[in-house]
């Protein structure tokens, strides 16, 4: 394991059928304690929170939750709703002891101004007061939304921020409007430079199959090799190339931990030029794996 602390956006679990299946959580959880996962982020962008009922939402962090030994962190995405249900999905976090509530951003339509977003946070946190708050920025997903930096500037309950975005700059303004905050990189093919510019903690879905790679790209940097941390790190960025979204990173990640299922429509079953494009990483990265537990192995270029 390395100093810095990874989590693992947790995928969602279902059965044959497409039905979420509570009981494929444990091997989940077990798997992401065994390659020094710090934590599990449940029903994010990897866990389809669009696709799921608010039901399963909660049957879903329920299981989590129970499952959980401890010491190993649990974090919740309660976003996506209206707010009075954000709020409520808050405050069932809290009683469930969670380690960190996070929402993303109202998204459809309009942006948000900087002070609604304020307001709606502070009242999403209000929900969960005691329990530290996240702000949850994906542009990928939600597209324009007000900077984090703004943000965690403006409410003083968020205490978290999970960045997954790719503007460095304003990664670097998070951390100087408020140095007291934990920030959670988001962006697995980027890793490299979030070490440079000092973050300690990410949260991304690569981190379900790849947790021992990313720690060796980790203890390279911190050995001050950054050319062999950079090459360790190849394989992520040769995923991003790949990738045609979420779906088939979850496919992915099926063939290098436990197989949880498809992710739902629209965003899979994954199609045969994906299939095949699968087929063609999954060899590379078990090499890559396996490398990166030798401390003189530098693995090359994923094939893609």
């Amino acid at each position: 394991m390395s100093r810095f602390e990874f989590w693992a956006a947790a995928l969602a679990p279902y059965d044959a059928a497409g039905r979420v299946d509570l009981d494929r959580v444990p091997e989940q959880l077990e798997h992401m304690r065994s390659t020094g996962i710090r934590g599990a982020f449940v029903n994010g962008t990897s866990g389809e929170f669009p696709f799921l009922t608010v039901e399963e939402r909660v049957s879903i962090l329920e299981a989590w939750a129970a499952a959980r030994p401890d010491g190993f962190g649990l974090g919740v995405q309660v976003g996506g709703l209206p707010l009075a249900t954000t709020r409520d999905l808050a405050a069932h976090a809290k009683g469930l002891g969670v380690d960190l509530v996070a929402t993303v951003a109202p998204y459809y339509g309009q942006a948000p101004s900087l002070a609604h977003l304020v307001d709606w946070l502070s009242e999403v946190a209000s929900a969960a007061d005691g329990v530290p708050f996240c702000y949850y920025q994906i542009p990928s997903m939600t597209g324009p939304v007000p900077r984090p930096s703004e943000v965690a500037a403006a409410v003083p309950a968020v205490s978290a921020v999970k960045f997954t975005d790719e503007d460095l700059m304003e990664l670097e303004a998070v951390r100087l409007a408020r140095p007291d905050i934990r920030v959670y990189f988001g962006r697995d093919e980027l890793l490299p430079a979030a070490l440079a510019l000092g973050s300690g903690a990410a949260i991304g879905s690569l981190y379900n199959g790849l947790a021992p790679l990313a720690h060796a790209v980790v203890n390279a940097f911190d050995r001050g090799e950054t050319d062999r941390a950079y090459a360790l790190h190849q394989p992520f960025r040769d995923i991003a190339r790949a990738a045609t979204g979420p779906g088939f990173v979850k496919e992915l990640m099926n063939r290098l931990g436990p197989d949880v299922g498809p992710a739902r429509t629209p965003w899979g079953p994954a199609g045969a030029a994906d299939r095949a494009a699968i087929d063609r990483l999954v060899p590379a990265l078990r090499d890559a794996l396996a490398a990166a537990a030798e401390p003189s192995a530098v693995p090359g270029t994923v094939v893609t």
